[in-house]
Formats: C-alpha cells, sequence, structure tokens
C-alpha cells in the first residue's frame, strides 16, 4: 500500500487530537492510500491467498455441506474480488500500525456497513459528543469533505474493524473507546482509514507522572499540549 501524502488531512489530524474534556482526551487519525502493492504487500497477498484457498478446498469434503467460513463481509471467500479487499484492509492496518502484524487476523474482526450515514451517526455521536460548539460542527463538515474528496464517498464500500484484545493495537493504553472505518474505493483503487479514540486524561498523566495527587494531574490537562482550535482557527487551517 502506498501512503498518500494529504495536507488536509495532517491539519484535520492535529485539530482530531485537540478535542477534549477534563476526563478524556480524542486521538484521530485519517489517512488515505492507494492499492498499489509494494514487495511486502505481494508477500502478504499470496500467503493470504494460499491460506484461504486451502481452506477453501477442505471445505468441499463431503462432511461439509455448507461452511459459514466462506461468508465474509467482503463477499465469498471463493471469489478473487473478495479476498483482494480483504488482502486491502490487513495491509493498511500493516502500513497504520507498523509495530503489529495483522497477517493472521480472521474476516470476522470486520463489518461492512450499508451507507456513511450510519458512519456518520455515530461519529456525531461519540466523538463529537464530547464537544458541542461551531468549531465541532465546521471540523465534521471538513472530516467528510476531506474523505469524499479523496475517494468519492458514493462509490465506496465501507468497513469498520472490530478487533478482539488479541489484535486491539491499542489494548495496552488507557483507551475508553475506539472506532475504526475504512473508505474503499475499487475503481480509484484508494482507500481512506479514519481511526479515532477516547483516551483517559487522569491515567494517561499518571503514567506519565507516576503516583501523584490528582490536583497535579488535573492542572497539567491545562498545559499548552491541550490546546483546543476554536473556529476561527479552523477556518484558517482550510481556507
Amino acid at each position: 500500500m502506498k501512503y498518500l501524502e494529504s495536507d488536509i488531512f495532517d491539519a484535520l489530524n492535529c485539530a482530531l487530537s485537540s478535542i477534549e474534556t477534563p476526563d478524556e482526551k480524542i486521538i484521530g487519525r485519517l489517512e488515505a492510500y492507494s492499492c498499489k502493492d509494494t514487495g511486502e504487500d505481494k508477500q502478504l497477498r499470496k500467503e493470504l491467498e494460499s491460506k484461504i484457498l486451502e481452506e477453501i478446498e477442505e471445505l468441499k469434503s463431503p462432511e461439509f455441506s455448507f461452511s459459514s467460513s466462506l461468508v465474509s463481509p467482503f463477499g465469498p471467500l471463493d471469489q478473487t474480488a473478495s479476498r483482494r479487499t480483504f488482502f486491502y484492509l490487513i495491509a493498511t492496518l500493516n502500513a497504520v500500525f507498523p509495530d503489529y502484524d495483522f497477517s493472521n487476523m480472521r474476516h470476522e474482526v470486520f463489518n461492512k456497513l450499508p451507507s456513511v450515514s450510519i458512519v456518520q451517526n455515530t461519529v456525531q455521536n461519540t466523538l463529537f459528543k464530547l464537544v458541542n460548539s461551531p468549531s465541532s460542527n465546521y471540523l465534521q463538515q471538513q472530516i467528510w469533505n476531506a474523505i469524499d474528496e479523496a475517494v468519492d464517498l458514493t462509490n465506496c464500500d465501507i468497513y469498520s474493524f472490530n478487533p478482539d484484545w488479541k489484535c486491539d493495537p491499542y489494548s495496552d493504553e488507557p483507551t475508553i473507546w475506539a472506532y475504526h472505518y475504512f473508505f474503499v474505493n475499487h475503481n480509484l483503487k484508494r482507500i481512506v482509514l479514519f481511526t479515532y479514540r477516547s483516551v483517559s486524561n487522569i491515567t494517561m498523566n499518571k503514567n506519565l507522572y507516576g503516583d501523584e495527587d490528582d490536583e497535579f494531574y488535573m492542572e497539567d490537562i491545562n498545559d499548552d499540549r491541550y490546546i483546543r482550535y476554536d473556529y476561527d482557527q479552523l477556518q484558517a487551517m482550510f481556507a
């Protein structure tokens, strides 16, 4: 997968990670990739193909009249296009989280979503529920405009990633909740990953500074690392 640089995504990532309350802080990330195989991707694709095709052959034996193992969010895994989409998502995760290896992940951790409005409602009720202001409304608009410009939302397949603890890249961090969405445009051969999570401010500060009193932690939340963008700043960023 080839990372696609985007000044707009960079600005949005800065803005996303400035959203917070006294109790929790948002860490958000938007990244775009072209579905162009690198050397590592080609090897990964070969390994996944071999593994899935071997499983399909086993399921053709007489004791299996039908198996849900062939059914996936991407379509039947005996079809090349379905396996290709599965590979794209795993390769994207490997690129975004290089310290983790997702190659052994099962397709059950993904779900296909019927419409972008479902994602938008979830984002509204989680990410932007924390801050109700003109700046948050403007930021929402810019997020969806940027994703649409990158991958054309009307022609995307949308998938959520719902990892268990064994394949969760944030399992060792003080995460309260996390959401991960893939927007896949097969015609453009391009993917956008939108991931955001809420982490505990108190726990983060305790991890940083040790067993100090809570008053110290709450004061630290107001230091320069926790500046929130206001409406005018956001407009200037995307002018």
